[in-house]
């Protein structure tokens, strides 16, 4: 069994690449409007919403962060650098680097999905 989380989506094969790409997950699963993708720990379901609740974003369109809400995910990236140059290929974007911060054993920042959920990608801290 896997940790995970579903996300609700207009644009479900879109957002599902987002995190694919940049998580370096599978699809175990795909139907129309659902989406299940994988790595060896954690699972997402990306889970398609009717238009009239939100509407896809058009292509080249910014999405607008949305920052007041309850929950806010986290995963763990190999490398921020190239997370915040893979993700405005998929239609997302990570905040600037000045606004990273480190903590612990890793060096996080906020990053923005194709529809606007702000999640928080990690880049763990190499100690020796």
């Amino acid at each position: 069994m896997n940790n995970g989380a579903v996300l609700f989506a207009a644009d479900v094969d879109r957002v599902a690449r987002f995190y694919e790409v940049l998580l370096t997950m599978s699809p175990v699963h795909v139907e129309e409007g659902l989406r299940v993708i994988a790595s060896d720990r954690t699972e997402l379901v990306i889970h398609g919403v009717p238009p009239h609740i939100m509407a896809p974003l058009a292509a080249g369109e910014r999405p607008m962060p949305r920052e007041d809400t309850a929950m806010k995910l986290f995963f763990a990236v190999d490398n921020l650098a190239k997370a915040r140059e893979m993700a405005p290929l998929l239609g997302g974007f990570l905040f600037p680097a000045d606004k990273e911060f480190t903590t612990r054993r890793f060096v996080a920042s906020n990053a923005c999905d194709p529809e606007g959920n702000v999640v928080q990608f990690r880049e763990m801290l190499v100690h020796s």
